[in-house]
């Protein structure tokens, strides 16, 4: 989550009560304090939430006292994500997706039928009870949202992981990717996320990335087919992208709220193994080369007050850690400022991977240089170095070094002949033939 320049920081918020299983004993005495069996942070003993994570203490002070789950913490499976997390489908048609923007449960219709229960789902409050019924057969937990963990696949050389963190009770972040088959020939990959203490910022953050892909995803025109004619005709479809995106945020509430939805944005669109990059916000996109010939690189800048203390000469260390480093400049939404522009920058990819992400993985290892060696890490040790694969390591890495925000991380593997970049730094207006009319 981001914060906007008002802003504190980010608080946890609290999830609505669980209902506790029927079978559930009554808590024993109270204790000096409630320690959360999903963190493992104490907290006072009246709370009925976690301070920390905002998990149900009252179900899982129940839950601890059943049979075989004293102690128990969230599972996790063997490479570390917890169990139970759910990997977003596309719904049949006459049917809404979990993803949908303001999805608030299935709708069941007549033409189709209702989805599979949970009941194979193990609980990931307790550990030991399966869902079933909507609800943990142990210890009255329901299932986690589909939205807290999922991932994304479009081809074998495009994947991403977006996931909810250790500290917040919503994920704020979204993503939206697309690719062809053939590895390096067309993708988009775009990343939002939502402003932390404005309403509804996780609505706006999944309507932004969708319709900025939904502009992406048009096939742009080629001009006299060189590859700075289609990078040119890219940073002008970038623009309409993000003009496209405020827009369905600013849609996303009818009256005037005092805070309303917003989110930043950054998107990639990589063809032949050009690569054009743009960005509004704190949201990031890296180009990380196999080779240590050639530097590894943050395409484009931040709009922050951390920015612009880096420009005025203060550290990054000291910049990005300080009182005020996740207060943006501009972003997306209905009190959004006028300039709206991305910073747009153009690259002719040598082998290596392009990562767009949010600030809850860069918030732990901000240089590009950094991540580069934790992506070859992570490369070396897996099995599988697929995208999806080394996204959720990285995601793994920010949740073990605290986790405190949302993570989103969302990678192409490109193998082109040469890396050289160029930035734009004035308006990329949208010209006849562009996706859509600016």
């Amino acid at each position: 989550m981001t914060d906007t320049p008002t802003t504190g920081s980010p608080q946890p918020e609290a999830t609505a009560p669980a209902a506790p299983a029927p079978a559930a004993p009554a808590p024993a005495e109270p204790a000096a304090s409630r320690t959360c069996h999903v963190c493992g942070t104490a907290n006072p003993a009246e709370s009925s939430f976690c301070e920390a994570c905002g998990a149900d203490l009252v179900v899982l002070t129940a839950a601890s006292a059943l049979p075989g789950t004293a102690g128990a913490a969230g599972a996790t499976a063997s490479d570390g994500t917890l169990l139970a997390s759910a990997t977003p489908q596309t719904a049949p048609a006459g049917e809404e997706s979990p993803l949908d923007v303001g999805w608030t449960g299935a709708v069941p219709s007549a033409a189709v039928p209702p989805a599979p229960a949970d009941d194979d789902l193990l609980c990931r409050v307790c550990g030991q009870g399966r869902i079933v019924d909507g609800y943990c057969d142990q210890c009255g937990s329901p299932p986690p949202d589909p939205r807290d963990h999922f991932s994304e696949a479009p081809a074998a050389w495009v994947g991403g992981v977006c996931d909810i963190g250790r500290r917040h009770a919503r994920n704020e972040d979204a993503m939206s990717l697309s690719a062809t088959e053939a590895p390096g020939s067309r993708a988009v990959l775009v990343v939002c996320d939502g402003v932390s203490m404005a309403t509804d910022s996780h609505i706006a953050s999944l309507a932004a990335a969708t319709a900025a892909r939904s502009v992406l995803d048009q096939p742009f025109p080629k001009g006299v087919g060189t590859p700075d004619a289609w990078a040119a005709a890219a940073g002008r479809a970038l623009t309409v992208a993000v003009a496209q995106a405020n827009e369905a945020v600013a849609e996303c509430v009818d009256e005037e709220v005092p805070n309303p939805p917003s989110c930043t944005i950054a998107a990639a669109v990589v063809e032949d193994d050009v690569v054009v990059a743009g960005n509004v916000g704190d949201s990031r996109v890296y180009w990380l080369p196999d080779s240590p010939d050639q530097p590894a690189v943050q395409l484009g800048r931040d709009d922050s007050f951390a920015q612009e203390q880096m420009a005025a000469g203060v550290p990054r260390v000291e910049a990005e850690n300080g009182p005020h480093a996740h207060s943006i400049t501009r972003w997306l939404g209905k009190d959004a400022p006028d300039d709206l522009t991305p910073h747009l920058t153009t690259l002719q990819a040598a082998p290596g991977w392009l990562m767009v992400c949010s600030d809850g993985l860069w918030n732990y290892c901000s240089e590009a240089e950094g991540l580069r060696t934790l992506l070859q890490e992570a490369a070396g040790r897996l099995e599988a170095t697929t995208p999806t694969a080394l996204a959720r390591a990285l995601v793994d890495f920010a949740n073990e070094q605290g986790g405190r925000d949302n993570i989103t991380v969302a990678l192409a593997r490109l193998a082109g002949r040469g890396s050289t970049t160029s930035e734009a730094t004035a308006a990329a207006a949208p010209m006849e033939g562009d996706p859509i009319d600016g």
